[in-house]
Order: structure tokens, then C-alpha cells, then sequence
């Protein structure tokens, strides 16, 4: 799609226009900039937002996406909270939305596979990740996340021990210099990832542990933002509906999937915390990539 082959070239922040002159009328949105060239966790989310504005054209209009300038995501929900730019759209848990003070696209942009982990591993320490057979065992392992990542709490939560370390890159390199075991990540992340990171000595990507827990995730904006909300959240129904999608969605995931081997896995499913806000029953639209990849 247009946006994401702008977003991989580093282009400058206008990015995608609807097809047609600009109208007086014409919805202008802001999606948060990678935080490196190798960057890609969010090119599904910028896509499958671009795919619900033109799922929407014809009936609402034009429109416009820009990028932000690079800041980790609380800065960009404290951005989205201030209304720094239009329309800010700032993918998160609800917990971390709505105490924001932002409301959400009621609609789970993921469709539920963000719930499967695998990880990056310090590759002199792979023997040790196939042979930690129980919960235990993967928890005695180093772990590094993300500061302030809502996964931290859930690992720390089962017994793991996290560090927390700012800077995406910066945790590649914890794990490659051996200063962690294990550094995981969604499968819809973590193929470009690896691709991203081949050439980093001391990285692998583990062969034999598949993590899971629910990790529900939402577009959120300031509620000042209706027009957005409402026509995002129907264009994400309206392609859902279609199947397009689940199509944007297996094609994102098809780089981790064709590396992963998901079935022959040692699955290890996490407990989760009981959740302070629940925004909608995700599970008619959830994807279990180990029963039924989408189609």
C-alpha cells in the first residue's frame, strides 16, 4: 500500500492523500513515526487505518495522513491528550488509554493475534531457552522489555524477571551483548524484525518457545476527535466484513509466519492480571493462528 512503502523509504511527514483534488472538508489524521528506519512495528496498524479511510471515501470524503515526529508512546499519548496535532492516533491498552484521558476505536485492531510471543534470544544461551520445558524455568531466564510496556507487568506477574530498558534498538543489543536471555516479541512484529537485525552478532531468534497472553490493543485518540473515531472504527468493520483485513493482516504476518513454525512450538500460556478496563468482547473478531490462520 502507498503508506507503508512512504513510511519504509523515510519520506517526510505528508504521506498518503485520498485519490482526488483536496477539499475543504478533507480529514486530516497523525499516526506516530517509527522510532528508527528499521522500525516496522506499526506499518499493520498504519496500513489497516489507511484501509478503513478508503474503505470510507466515498462516503466521507478526502483525506490526509501524516507522521509525527519520532517520541516513544507516552510521549505520543501525552501529545494525543494536548491535541498537538490532528487527529493523533496512538495505538495502546486501555489501561494506558483511558488514564490519557483518551477514548478508543472500538474495534480490536490486531484481531487477537498480538496475544503470541516468541523471542529473540542471546544466541550462546539457545541451549538453555529448549531445555526450560516449564513456566518456571523460561521465568529464571533474564528478560528485557520495553520501558513502561504493559508486557513487563504481565511477565513480572508469572514470576519473570524484567529489566526495562528505553530505546527500541537498545534492546536488541542488551540481548546481543548477553546482558539478557530473551527478548520477546509479537508474531506480527517479529519477521521484519529479524530481518532488520540479521546481521546483529550475538542475536537469534529462539526455535522452540511460543509465549501467549491477552493483550488487548485499540486506536486511541482524544474524545474530542468524533469524526475520526467514527469513521475508523466503521471502515475497520466495514473491511472486516470484506475480508480485506484479515488479508492486510495475513500479509504483514506472512514474513514472522514462514520463519516461526507456530504449531511445533512449546506453547506456554501466561496468566494475565484481571484487567481494570475491558472496552468491548474482542473475541468474535480473534484469529488463533495455531487453529486457523487468516484467510
Amino acid at each position: 500500500m502507498m503508506l507503508r512503502r512512504d513510511l519504509l523509504k523515510g519520506m517526510p511527514a505528508l504521506l498518503a492523500t485520498a485519490a482526488g483534488p483536496a477539499l475543504a472538508q478533507e480529514l486530516m489524521l497523525t499516526l506516530r513515526a517509527p522510532d528508527s528506519e528499521t522500525d516496522l512495528r506499526n506499518a499493520y496498524v498504519r496500513d489497516a487505518v489507511q484501509l478503513a479511510l478508503d474503505r470510507t471515501r466515498a462516503t466521507d470524503g478526502a483525506y490526509r495522513l501524516q507522521l509525527s515526529a519520532p517520541m516513544n508512546k507516552r510521549r505520543a499519548l501525552l501529545e494525543a491528550a494536548q491535541q498537538s496535532a490532528p487527529n493523533f492516533l496512538v495505538v495502546t491498552g486501555p489501561d494506558a488509554g483511558r488514564a490519557a484521558g483518551l477514548v478508543p476505536v472500538p474495534f480490536p485492531i490486531h484481531l487477537g493475534v498480538n496475544r503470541y510471543r516468541v523471542c529473540f534470544v542471546h544466541a550462546p544461551h539457545r541451549a538453555l531457552v529448549r531445555e526450560a520445558d516449564t513456566v518456571s524455568a523460561v521465568a529464571r531466564l533474564r528478560h528485557v522489555q520495553g520501558r513502561g510496556w504493559a508486557d513487563a507487568d504481565i511477565l513480572r506477574a508469572n514470576g519473570f524477571t524484567v529489566a526495562e530498558v528505553n530505546g527500541y534498538e537498545g534492546l536488541f543489543q542488551m540481548v546481543a551483548l548477553g546482558r539478557a536471555d530473551l527478548f520477546c516479541r509479537s508474531v506480527l512484529e517479529v519477521g521484519e524484525e529479524a530481518k532488520a537485525h540479521a546481521g546483529l552478532k550475538g542475536l537469534a531468534l529462539d526455535d522452540s518457545l511460543l509465549l501467549a497472553y491477552d493483550l488487548p490493543q485499540y486506536i486511541y485518540t482524544h474524545p474530542g476527535n468524533q469524526i475520526a473515531l467514527e469513521r475508523i472504527g466503521r471502515g475497520l468493520r466495514q473491511a472486516y466484513a470484506d475480508g480485506s483485513l484479515q488479508a492486510l493482516l495475513r500479509q504483514h504476518l506472512q514474513p514472522s509466519l514462514t520463519l516461526l513454525n507456530l504449531p511445533q512450538r512449546r506453547l506456554m500460556t501466561l496468566n494475565v492480571p484481571s484487567p481494570a478496563i475491558v472496552e468491548m468482547n474482542d473475541r468474535p473478531f480473534q484469529i488463533d493462528l495455531l487453529r486457523s490462520p487468516p484467510r
